[in-house]
C-alpha cells in the first residue's frame, strides 16, 4: 500500500512503504486461546465479556491485553458509550458504527 501523504504520516515519522504494506502488528497479539500465564487470570473474564457483547475478541483488545487494565478501561468506556445505548438510542449506536467504518475506510484498514 503506498503512503497516503494526506494522512499526515510521513517518512520522517518512520512510515515507509514496507510498514504500510506489512499487515503484522508490531506487538504480538494475545490470542484468546493462547494467553500467557501472567495475564490469563485477569484477561480471560474481559475476553468473555467481549464475546458476550460482540461475539468475538477484536484484534485491538488482543493487543491491549499486554496491559489488562487497558482492556478493562476500554470495555467500560465501550459499555457507557455504546452498549448502554443500544436499547434507548439505536440511532446513536448506528452513527458511531458508521464513524468506525468510515475511519477504517479512510485509513485503508483491513482489521
Amino acid at each position: 500500500m503506498p503512503i497516503d501523504n494526506k494522512s499526515g504520516l510521513t517518512e520522517e515519522m518512520g512510515i515507509t512503504e514496507e510498514k504500510m504494506a506489512h499487515p503484522e502488528p508490531r506487538l504480538p497479539l494475545n490470542a484468546p486461546d493462547n494467553l500467557p500465564e501472567g495475564i490469563r487470570e485477569e484477561v480471560e473474564p474481559l475476553y468473555d465479556w467481549s464475546r458476550r457483547i460482540w461475539g468475538s475478541v477484536p484484534r485491538f483488545l488482543q493487543m491491549l491485553a499486554h496491559a489488562p487494565v487497558a482492556v478493562e478501561a476500554w470495555m467500560l468506556l465501550d459499555q457507557k458509550l455504546r452498549i448502554d445505548r443500544l436499547k434507548t438510542e439505536p440511532g446513536y449506536v448506528k452513527l458511531i458504527q458508521l464513524v468506525i467504518v468510515k475511519t477504517a475506510l479512510v485509513a485503508q484498514s483491513d482489521y
